[in-house]
């Protein structure tokens, strides 16, 4: 597998780059090493912290705003939303994030779990969020976009771009898991796949389901990114890697 080269951005054609800063870094650039060669972004595995600090640096260099403009905080697999500028309780574990302040850039954390960003051209609010299967099942983007709502945005100008994850092609999960989420997406075609040995699971379907029916429009939702798994040489993968691996990170803020 070779992985180098400069840092690799993938971006969502939805989300308006002459209004915001955005993208999904892939797994080059960076300075990490071994399995977490060489974007790794994350904490929670390891890794030198230096390594990750410098990571993170040279994103923002990347992307063109400051280190010190970047917000992030602990994700827990759950649903809660904060918003810049409300009080950040310590420690700060939500798994969505708000902003309508310029030059504020949101980060959401992702091993095969999907980043999503949120953006209101005409309002100037965005989103970012993490979501795995439970942050998906208790729709977590749901909240980050009442959150947007109460902030200033309006749900038919709110566009959202699923960053890479793990695709259908590899969610396989267990019997258990198939019933929470059929319970909680009934009748959503395509959210079960077959797959050669157990079920697969549609993390996108339900995201779109979701989303839909708080009324984004269809159109203003992008929920075909590259699957994690597949591409080892683009993407981190948790499936693949295990804790050995790195962490992505999916961005977006309001430009100045």
């Amino acid at each position: 597998m070779e992985v180098s080269g400069e840092i690799r951005l993938y971006q969502s054609a939805l989300i308006d780059t002459s209004i915001f800063w955005h993208g999904f870094p892939e797994r080059t650039g960076g300075v990490s090493s071994g399995e977490r060669l060489s974007l790794n972004l994350g904490h929670r595995w390891g890794d030198d912290p230096a390594n990750i600090q410098r990571n993170r640096e040279l994103v923002c260099e990347h992307g063109g705003f400051a280190f010190d403009d970047l917000t992030v905080t602990k994700h827990v697999h759950g649903t809660r939303v904060w918003t810049v500028g409300e009080e950040l309780l310590d420690p700060p574990e939500f798994d969505g994030l708000v902003s309508a302040e310029a030059g504020k850039v949101l980060g959401a954390f992702a091993a095969d779990c999907i980043p999503l960003v949120f953006a209101d051209a005409e309002a100037k609010v965005c989103g970012a969020a993490h979501a795995g299967w439970r942050g998906t099942v208790g729709r977590v983007a749901v909240n980050v976009v009442h959150a947007m709502v109460k902030a200033g945005a309006s749900i038919e100008h709110i566009k959202v771009a699923l960053g890479p994850s793990i695709g259908p092609c590899c969610f396989e999960v267990g019997l258990e898991l198939v019933e929470e989420f059929n319970k909680a997406f009934p009748n959503a075609e395509g959210l079960v796949v077959d797959g050669p040995v157990k079920e697969h699971i549609n993390l996108r379907v339900a995201t779109r389901i979701q989303l839909e029916e708080i009324g984004i429009r269809p159109e203003n939702i992008d929920d075909a990114p590259p699957c994690t798994m597949c591409h080892a040489e683009r993407f981190f993968s948790y499936r693949r890697d295990g804790q050995a691996g790195g962490v992505h990170m999916g961005y977006i803020g309001v430009r100045p």
